[in-house]
C-alpha cells in the first residue's frame, strides 16, 4: 500500500493520521506538488494529494480513501453505529470542507467575508450541532483537525475562527490534540508561510 502525500497538506495529512491511528504500514511517496513525478501523474487524474495505491487499486479524495481504510481495517468507530447520525457526520465533513474552511481562506483576503455570506452562521451552527456529541476519534475528527490547526496557525484572531471556536471549539481543540494528528503535523512556520503566499 503506497500513499502519495505532500507534508504540508491537510487533506493528505488527513490519511496519513488514519493509517498512524489504524497501524498499518505504508509504503510513504512524499511529492513536490511542483514538480510532480511521472509515476504519480500516470496514477493520478487530478494531480493532487492524497493519492492510495492499494495494489492497484487507486483511489483520491481524502474523505473516500479514508471511509475506505476505515472499512477495509474494520474501524467499527468511525461512523456511527445509526444510520441518521452516520449521515450527519458525512455531511459534517462535506460542510466543513465546502463551506467552512474556504471561507476562512477567503477572510484571508477580505476580513468581512463571512457577513457576504448567506447560510455562513446557519451553517456553523448546524456543523456545532454535529459535534456537539460526537467522539472525537473518529472519521470526522480525524478529518477537520488537520484545517482547523492551519487556521489558527495562520490567523487565530479571524472572525471565522473565532466564531468556529465559540461554537465548536471543544470538538475541534480535541481532535487537534489527538497523537495520530500531532505526529503527522508539517513544520509550523514554512506550512503558514505557504498559506499566505497561497491565499493572501
Amino acid at each position: 500500500m503506497r500513499l502519495f502525500f505532500a507534508t504540508g497538506c491537510p487533506y493528505a495529512q488527513r490519511t496519513r493520521a488514519l493509517l498512524t491511528h489504524l497501524n498499518q504500514p505504508f509504503e510513504p511517496r512524499e511529492i513536490d506538488l511542483a514538480n510532480k513525478p511521472e509515476d504519480f501523474l500516470k496514477l493520478s487524474p487530478t494531480g493532487a494529494v492524497p493519492l492510495l495505491d492499494d495494489e492497484s487499486f487507486v483511489l483520491f479524495e481524502s474523505a473516500v480513501v479514508n471511509e475506505y481504510l476505515a472499512e477495509k481495517f474494520a474501524w467499527k468507530d468511525a461512523l456511527p453505529a445509526e444510520v441518521h447520525e452516520r449521515a450527519r457526520h458525512r455531511l459534517a465533513m462535506k460542510r466543513f470542507d465546502d463551506v467552512l474552511m474556504p471561507l476562512f481562506f477567503r477572510s484571508l483576503k477580505e476580513p468581512n467575508a463571512i457577513d457576504s455570506h448567506p447560510t455562513w452562521r446557519r451553517e456553523l451552527a448546524y456543523f456545532a450541532e454535529i459535534v456537539r456529541n460526537a467522539p472525537v476519534r473518529s472519521l470526522l475528527g480525524l478529518h477537520v483537525a488537520p484545517h482547523w490547526l492551519r487556521m489558527k496557525w495562520t490567523k487565530p484572531d479571524s472572525r471565522v475562527v473565532t466564531e468556529m471556536q465559540a461554537a465548536a471549539g471543544a470538538f475541534l481543540d480535541a481532535a487537534e490534540a489527538l497523537p495520530e494528528i500531532q505526529s503527522t503535523l508539517p513544520e509550523r512556520e514554512a506550512t503558514v508561510k505557504a498559506l499566505l503566499a497561497k491565499f493572501g
